[in-house]
């Protein structure tokens, strides 16, 4: 008889725990930074974008000015050029306010990447970093060594952009 008297609320249990940890991981998605410099492209066709971004910031009371910053950034690369490139995705680097550049710490980032001419890859990379980087402050997205073509390092340019969750622009205006 126990048995039947437990049964209805070990079933309640499961479906409000199924239920708070859908919410949560559909409440955890990427979003477009409030402010995007936008694609940057090099002249033979390699264009890089970030589409989309999750920043989080814990403060460390015991340790001020040293926040524990994890960025979630997902990055686009187009090759527009005759050719297959290779996409490192270790190369890239996330620069925060203070100038350090802040590798990332994916752990399938060491693998690279082929991408076929013509061809699109969209894949996230997560960076993390202990002062250094701000969730309301702008980032920037470097790529110096992510991207060849051929044996050449393809030159291409920064993105500058701000999180979803830090300051908008409103804010920043006083509005």
């Amino acid at each position: 008889m126990r048995f039947f008297m437990t049964t209805p609320r070990m079933s309640l249990l499961f479906l409000t725990a199924s239920f708070g940890a859908t919410a949560l991981v559909s409440g955890c998605g990427l979003r477009p930074p409030v402010q995007n410099s936008g694609t940057v492209s090099t002249a033979d066709g390699i264009q890089v974008a970030v589409l989309s971004q999750r920043c989080s910031e814990t403060v460390e009371t015991d340790w001020p000015g040293n926040d524990l910053v994890e960025m979630t950034v997902q990055i686009e690369v187009r090759n527009g050029t005759p050719t297959a490139i290779g996409v490192h995705r270790d190369g890239f680097r996330l620069k925060g306010a203070d100038g350090r550049a802040i590798p990332t710490s994916t752990g399938s980032a060491k693998d690279p990447i082929s991408l076929a001419p013509r061809q699109t890859q969209t894949f996230q990379l997560r960076f993390m970093s202990r002062g250094g980087l701000s969730c309301s402050k702008e980032m920037t997205l470097e790529s110096s060594s992510a991207i060849m073509h051929g044996t050449e390092t393809a030159t291409i340019g920064t993105i500058k952009f701000v999180a979803a969750n830090g300051v908008s622009g409103d804010e920043k205006a006083g509005k």
